[in-house]
């Protein structure tokens, strides 16, 4: 007879403990450095200031409203709306508990600007950890994806927008969240290939359904696949069952956002009248209120979309004194001012101004134009990157590029979605030149033709080829802090005199 092998007696129960806790000793040490100074950064002194800052006032308001259900009208999709409202129903606050604007609440009074503020923190807390994995994804190694992860971590734009009632924050997190786990996706095969695709459609379909400018990195991953389809020639069927999940699912969330939006809000408000008279014949309490009047979802659906594009359409003659042109954004030459408290000792005020860190915003577009002159002298060093690289010009492209035809006022965080992508390009770019980024592997060596992430383990990773290299690396991190310190006064609102604000404005077009 032939000896059995032991069976282990442990439980599914006792093993899955085992197996949470081998994933989490398996996740890279800079992640959870990163992922603590994200939150810290994102959520201290968050109840500063204790009043309604730029746009709160109208996502405050709106998050409110499905409490009492009274119909209200944004240009935006209703999902981050929901969430907040989601949010504030679960600790409890409605219209009962809301503030006068800029009002200051006793201090155990529950202001909803300071509870409804932790759904926009988490999510750009999460967004530093995801545009890790974004560059991990593309190849660029774990020097590299800290370098990136790092410059957004101590970007001041990124970290007040987080800070605030606000959407961008949740935009920029389903996109990249979307986008890298497509790039997952298409390095996997079987059934996680299908599963990974859909999670990436569900969090595109949620980003489109936060802002309609979500709609470049639905643009980006469908280019990406597009490409990926001609290059390796994947077979029609399962290409076109690729394509349906990403256009089916993305637009089934946005549709559905709006099923949940509407019949919430069911009695007449302020925004009745950007509706037209057949929808006002459905909410309670408008003069052309009709009992028997009745809506389906899709004519509600194509109503709200009309009175959205009337909406944009009536913005073309307004202007704002922080609006900037879109050419201009990438240098930062006008600032939004957010917020102004009132005059405390030593004639001192607390000012929040939307203005990035220029060492990330300008060093980026140093990184971006030294990464061009490298390519050009040394093409054989970027030739096997020159895909990954290629893919996050095409996302820069399709990201900005669409501003230059809209004629309303616009803003300096329209740019942060292009921000991110040539953010990525630059100290990829970077990282190929100081040797920080892994070579690809080998297309031979791939065990799925899309795959070139690499694997490093902590003695490789965090090797460097020299000294100097080591300085290089840890020198611009280093600044990157240094200047954030300075102007983090703007971003969480301590008290400087005006010689000390004029002291920040580095451009005189930022006041």
């Amino acid at each position: 007879m032939h000896a059995s092998t032991p069976r282990s007696t442990a439980s599914p129960a006792e093993g899955f403990p085992a197996r949470i806790l081998s994933r989490l000793l398996r996740v890279p040490t800079e992640i959870y450095v990163l992922a603590g100074l994200a939150v810290l950064t994102r959520f201290v002194w968050l109840t500063r200031p204790r009043a309604i800052v730029f746009d709160e006032v109208y996502f405050r308001d709106a998050a409110l409203r499905y409490a009492d259900g009274s119909y209200y009208f944004d240009p935006h999709p209703p999902l981050a709306k929901l969430l907040l409202a989601g949010w504030a129903k679960l600790l409890g606050i409605d219209a009962a508990h809301d503030v006068p604007d800029g009002a200051t609440p006793t201090p155990e009074s529950l202001d909803p600007a300071v509870a409804l503020r932790v759904l926009p923190a988490l999510a750009g807390a999460a967004l530093i950890v995801v545009f890790y994995y974004f560059l991990k994804e593309i190849g660029a190694g774990r020097k590299v994806a800290t370098l990136g992860a790092s410059a957004l971590l101590l970007d001041n734009a990124l970290a007040l927008e987080s800070r605030l009632i606000l959407l961008d924050s949740m935009l920029l997190f389903f996109g990249m969240a979307g986008i890298t786990v497509f790039l997952a996706a298409r390095r996997s095969t079987g059934r996680k290939h299908w599963i990974l695709l859909t999670v990436a459609a569900l969090l595109i379909g949620a980003c489109v359904s936060t802002k309609v400018t979500g709609l470049c990195i639905l643009g980006a991953v469908g280019v990406i696949g597009l490409v990926t389809t001609v290059q390796h020639r994947v077979p029609w069927r399962r290409w076109l069952a690729q394509a349906a999940v990403l256009v089916v699912v993305p637009f089934a969330v946005f549709f559905g956002s709006y099923a949940i939006h509407t019949p919430l809000l069911p009695n007449s408000g302020d925004g009745d009248r950007f509706m037209s008279e057949e929808f006002q014949a459905t909410l309670k309490g408008n003069p052309n209120y009709d009992p028997d009047a009745s809506m389906g979802m899709v004519a509600s659906f194509f109503e709200m979309q009309r009175a959205t594009h009337e909406y944009e359409k009536a913005l073309k003659d307004r202007t704002h004194p922080y609006q900037s042109d879109w050419k201009v954004w990438p240098i930062e030459k006008r600032s939004i001012y957010y917020y102004l408290g009132p005059e405390e000792d030593g004639g001192k005020h607390r000012y929040l101004y939307l203005i990035g860190n220029p060492v990330v915003w300008w060093g980026t577009l140093v990184g971006v134009a030294g990464t061009v002159v490298a390519w050009a002298l040394m093409p054989a060093l970027y030739r096997p990157h020159r895909r990954r690289l290629a893919m996050l010009v095409v996302a820069y492209v399709g990201s900005y590029l669409p501003f230059a035809f809209i004629d309303r006022p616009m803003f300096l965080y329209h740019y942060f979605f292009p921000l991110l992508f040539s953010l990525a390009f630059a100290v990829y770019g970077v990282g190929i030149l100081a040797r920080w980024a892994p070579d690809p592997v080998p297309v031979e060596a791939r065990s799925n033709v899309n795959s070139a992430v690499v694997d490093e383990p902590d003695d490789r990773a965090w090797r460097f080829a020299s000294r100097a290299s080591l300085v290089g690396y840890a020198g611009v991190i280093t600044l990157a802090l240094l200047v954030f310190l300075w102007f983090s006064p703007l971003t969480y609102g301590f008290p400087l005199t005006d010689a000390e604000l004029q002291d920040r404005m580095w451009l005189s077009t930022w006041r």
